[in-house]
Protein backbone atom coordinates (compact mmCIF):
# COMPACT_ATOMS: atom_id res chain seq x y z
CA UNK A 1 0.00 0.00 0.00
CA UNK A 2 1.46 3.40 -0.73
CA UNK A 3 0.08 6.40 0.92
CA UNK A 4 1.42 10.12 0.11
CA UNK A 5 0.31 13.08 1.85
CA UNK A 6 0.42 16.72 0.09
CA UNK A 7 -0.16 19.77 0.37
CA UNK A 8 -0.52 20.58 -3.46
CA UNK A 9 -0.02 24.27 -4.80
CA UNK A 10 -1.27 23.35 -8.57
CA UNK A 11 -3.72 21.78 -9.75
CA UNK A 12 -1.97 18.64 -10.95
CA UNK A 13 0.40 16.46 -9.01
CA UNK A 14 2.90 13.71 -10.33
CA UNK A 15 3.89 10.78 -7.73
CA UNK A 16 6.37 7.73 -8.37
CA UNK A 17 5.10 4.46 -8.26
CA UNK A 18 7.36 1.36 -6.69
CA UNK A 19 8.01 -1.32 -9.13
CA UNK A 20 6.00 -3.90 -7.42
CA UNK A 21 2.99 -1.79 -8.66
CA UNK A 22 4.16 -1.94 -12.22
CA UNK A 23 1.52 -4.12 -14.17
CA UNK A 24 -1.42 -4.11 -11.81
CA UNK A 25 -4.40 -2.47 -11.85
CA UNK A 26 -4.19 0.42 -9.19
CA UNK A 27 -7.09 2.72 -7.55
CA UNK A 28 -6.05 5.93 -6.88
CA UNK A 29 -8.04 7.97 -3.74
CA UNK A 30 -8.00 11.70 -3.61
CA UNK A 31 -9.70 13.02 -0.43
CA UNK A 32 -9.45 16.46 2.14
CA UNK A 33 -8.13 15.34 5.67
CA UNK A 34 -10.79 17.12 7.55
CA UNK A 35 -8.36 17.10 10.87
CA UNK A 36 -5.19 19.08 11.55
CA UNK A 37 -2.22 16.52 11.14
CA UNK A 38 -0.46 17.05 14.51
CA UNK A 39 3.16 15.94 14.60
CA UNK A 40 4.12 18.16 17.20
CA UNK A 41 3.90 15.12 20.01
CA UNK A 42 6.49 13.23 20.44
CA UNK A 43 6.44 9.16 21.03
CA UNK A 44 7.38 9.74 24.75
CA UNK A 45 4.10 12.31 25.32
CA UNK A 46 1.52 9.91 23.33
CA UNK A 47 3.02 6.97 25.52
CA UNK A 48 2.90 9.02 28.52
CA UNK A 49 -0.71 9.79 28.00
CA UNK A 50 -1.71 6.24 26.92
CA UNK A 51 -0.41 5.38 30.29
CA UNK A 52 -2.16 7.51 32.30
CA UNK A 53 -5.30 6.49 30.42
CA UNK A 54 -4.90 3.11 31.41
CA UNK A 55 -3.57 3.34 34.94
CA UNK A 56 -6.66 5.59 35.88
CA UNK A 57 -8.99 2.19 35.05
CA UNK A 58 -7.03 -0.13 36.76
CA UNK A 59 -9.14 -2.32 39.96
CA UNK A 60 -7.10 -2.54 42.56
CA UNK A 61 -6.44 -6.24 43.24
CA UNK A 62 -4.50 -6.42 46.88
CA UNK A 63 -6.03 -8.67 49.27
CA UNK A 64 -7.88 -10.40 46.48
CA UNK A 65 -7.58 -14.32 46.49
CA UNK A 66 -8.98 -16.82 44.14
CA UNK A 67 -11.54 -19.36 45.56
CA UNK A 68 -11.93 -22.37 42.92
CA UNK A 69 -14.65 -23.73 45.44
CA UNK A 70 -17.13 -21.16 44.87
CA UNK A 71 -15.95 -20.55 41.40
CA UNK A 72 -17.64 -23.81 40.94
CA UNK A 73 -20.38 -23.64 43.40
CA UNK A 74 -22.69 -22.50 40.46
Amino acid sequence: MLREIITPSVSNHIFTLPESYYGKKVMVTVSALEEKVDNSKSYLTKAEEARAFFNSIQIDMTGFKFDREEANER
